[in-house]
């Protein structure tokens, strides 16, 4: 689709949303981001260009050539990528049950190779650099080089067999990463439908077990078709299938259908082929996504899955893998470690053969990814692949607020399992284990494209970090608190550029609480009157920030008592694309009597403070850590939505036209600010540990429902989440040419 296109469209729908909404809305329209109504991508991304905005980055280059693809190109592409995950569940074997055969290897040469080189060859340079990129990236790179060096000194090895594998390794995460960082809702759907065709396979597989003779079923161990026609080798196939259909969510009512007798038919399958790796690795994996995700369907998925497991271990399971025992496990590692011992550092070489003896078996593997690679590859190679998947683990982790991120999650931990008993041969074209290893991988090269390049400031603000920085001060008819708000400013480890009270109608009382601190106060310090015309928060902030000079904004209320580092820790960790959310303390009343009669602040878990109110800071976030407060704000994207302690780019906040005026009366105007920033590509961190401030107490204006929908605020609010609006109507705009810091304030 070409970018006018997109912009048409774009255009039709957001008409089609005015009618259907009756709210008014202006600017440009952004690409949805879901981390705002729930988490980035949880809904279907609108393939909805910016209007008047480039589009620039790795991101967009993808978006674009992928939307420029012939439609029957696409068609053609896709359906060879999703073959090559559900074809070796209906292809013919090769010389060995568990090998995919020439059939399958030579339908993904029509299917998928040979579309794939063309798309290779036409974004060479973008993809080369993108490999180059990212620290996954140059690993794989690495590693592969390091393998095909190996090689040279293999006892059988044949380099032209190693590159067809490197090569074809490469293409497969170049051309999958591209479609996860450009079209994601596409990659998804390729997700969704692999899904959906192996739990297909997994309901034939069990109609037709009773009827098929082997010996897999006179162990009544169920398997399927083609190369999954091994139990192991099934189980591991279509739990990573029921891995990544746990973490995604459809819309339609009939895929919901058939998303759903998917889950089911890949559980059964699972169940029934007895593989106590695989149910480790499904147990190990749901557990840690029940604790690591905070949305609600996919820890009830996690939930359900492991009451299943309990039962099925009540039923007999535990008893059934206690008589299995270890299945010589002991004897395989005290081989492997001797045959590692034998050439620690460069090993057999890519290709090289060894074989396991255990009772009346031989085995062509270790059992174990690792041990696997440092008997083959040496020390280099499985160092090397170790960091790499270190690497792919921590950027599941830190993405893992989004859909994509999850499913990355879940599969890295599913396949850190299921690794440490089979399925270690990764070094070799298309098979069960490019599902554990290659996916996910080219899952966490894709992320990192789209992360990076398609979350950047909405301004293309190239600052890594703020330089001047304005402390905007909202107040109303508080003039002790505002003095002590203000005496705790000259105080901090950096002061801000310029302080600027923004007062919504006060009386004279504060006015001259302002000049007296002005007169020996080391920043300037502005005045920003508005009369008073009932609660006008947003319009009052918004003036405050038109009068604004720096390129940074730090938002308090007047009645927050800043820690000396609260300006140092806002700049240490604003980063371009993102705005911050900071916290506080709810100090008690008699702690408030006391800070008023000129008490210092307590920032500390034994501070007279109630840490059971829902807005308030917590005990365990009760103290100063940055370390930590670098690694929270990474972690999700939330935090309660509260404009007593927030900072923005100036830029972004411009764009999106500052807070909405027409919310009038307390509550939900810091919530739609948020959303709308949130649409427009800048996204939520939380500050903990960090920005810490006492809050003095005085009587709530909140309502006892904040999300009551017939208040007229939050109906603005919803219309913004629900309608993607980007920009308001009535904002900041509307006071920059009053009060430019060229022009006197009131």
């Amino acid at each position: 689709m070409t970018r006018s296109r997109h912009a048409i469209r774009a255009a039709s729908i957001l008409s089609r949303r005015r009618a259907l909404s009756g709210v008014d809305v202006r600017g440009h329209v952004a690409p949805v981001n879901e981390g705002l109504a729930s988490s980035l991508w949880n809904e279907s991304l609108k393939e909805v260009a910016y209007i008047g905005v480039p589009e620039t980055g790795r991101s967009a280059y993808f978006k674009r050539s992928w939307a420029a693809l012939p439609k029957w190109f696409g068609y053609w592409l896709m359906l060879g990528m999703w073959w090559l995950l559900v074809g070796l569940a209906g292809s013919p074997t090769g010389h060995k049950a568990w090998n995919p055969g020439k059939p399958y290897h030579d339908s993904l040469l029509l299917l998928f190779l040979a579309p794939s080189l063309w798309l290779i060859w036409k974004w060479r340079r973008e993809l080369v650099r993108g490999l180059m990129q990212p620290m996954e990236g140059l690993l794989l790179l690495a590693f592969l080089s390091w393998a095909t060096l190996s090689v040279a000194w293999a006892p059988r090895g044949k380099l032209g067999d190693a590159l067809i594998v490197v090569l074809y390794v490469l293409i497969f995460v170049a051309v999958w990463a591209s479609l996860l960082a450009g079209q994601p809702r596409r990659f998804r759907q390729l997700l969704f439908w692999a899904g959906v065709g192996l739990g297909a396979s997994a309901l034939v597989a069990m109609a037709v077990f009773p009827l098929r003779s082997n010996i897999w079923q006179a162990q009544d161990r169920l398997m399927a078709f083609g190369t999954l026609n091994n139990p192991n080798l099934a189980a591991f196939a279509f739990g990573a299938a029921l891995v990544w259909m746990t973490q995604l969510s459809v819309g339609v009512r009939w895929q919901r259908v058939l998303h759903v007798l998917s889950m089911v038919m890949l559980t059964l399958f699972v169940v029934m082929t007895f593989s106590r790796s695989t149910w480790l690795a499904l147990i190990v994996s749901q557990a840690v996504m029940l604790l690591a995700t905070s949305h609600r369907r996919i820890r009830r998925r996690a939930a359900v899955m492991l009451a299943l497991a309990l039962v099925v271990i009540a039923l007999g399971g535990w008893q059934y893998m206690r008589e299995r025992g270890l299945s010589y496990r002991p004897q395989i590692l005290e081989q492997s470690l001797a045959l590692f011992s034998v050439h620690p550092w460069l090993g057999l070489g890519m290709g090289g053969r060894y074989t396991i003896q255990v009772g009346d078996q031989v085995l062509e593997h270790s059992h174990n990814i690792f041990s696997h690679l440092v008997i083959v590859l040496g020390l280099p190679g499985v160092m090397i692949f170790a960091a790499l998947w270190l690497v792919v683990g921590w950027r599941a982790w830190r993405y893992r607020h989004v859909v994509i991120g999850r499913v990355l999650l879940a599969l890295w931990i599913y396949a850190s399992v299921a690794w440490q008993f089979d399925a270690p041969q990764l070094l070799r074209r298309p098979d069960v284990e490019w599902l554990l290893g290659w996916l996910p991988l080219a899952m966490s090269v894709g992320l990192a494209w789209r992360i990076r390049d398609h979350h950047q400031p909405a301004t293309g603000n190239a600052l890594s970090k703020p330089g001047k920085v304005s402390l905007v001060v909202l107040t109303y008819n508080w003039p002790d608190a505002l003095a002590k708000v203000l005496a705790s400013i000259p105080t901090q480890s950096r002061l801000p550029d310029e302080v600027i009270v923004a007062d919504d109608g006060s009386t004279e009382a504060t006015r001259d609480v302002i000049e007296r601190a002005a007169a020996s106060f080391p920043v300037p310090i502005r005045h920003v009157w508005q009369e008073d015309l009932g609660f006008r928060a947003a319009r009052c902030r918004n003036r405050g920030m038109a009068a604004s000079r720096g390129d940074y904004i730090v938002l308090i209320d007047g009645d927050m008592v800043l820690h000396p580092q609260f300006v140092a820790d806002h700049l240490a960790l604003a980063e371009p694309g993102y705005f911050l959310q900071g916290g506080r303390f709810k100090t008690h009343p008699r702690e408030t009597v006391r800070l008023l009669a000129g008490g210092r602040p307590v920032f500390a878990p034994w501070a007279d403070v109630d840490f059971n109110v829902f807005d308030g800071i917590k005990r365990l976030y009760a103290f100063r850590s940055l370390p930590l407060a670098r690694w929270k704000s990474r972690a999700r994207n939330g935090g309660r939505v509260m404009s007593c302690n927030m900072s923005f780019w100036r830029d972004d906040l411009l764009r999106v036209n500052g807070f909405d005026e027409r919310m009038e009366g307390y509550g939900a105007e810091d919530r739609e600010l948020a959303a709308r920033l949130g649409n427009a590509g800048v996204r939520r961190r939380q500050l903990k540990w960090a920005a810490l401030a006492a809050h003095l107490d005085h009587p709530t204006r909140a309502q006892p429902d904040v999300n009551d929908m017939s208040l007229p605020n939050n109906r603005l609010f919803r219309a913004t989440v629900v309608e993607h609006i980007t920009r308001c109507e009535h904002g900041i705009d509307a006071h920059l040419a009053e009060l430019s810091p060229d022009q006197p304030s009131n």
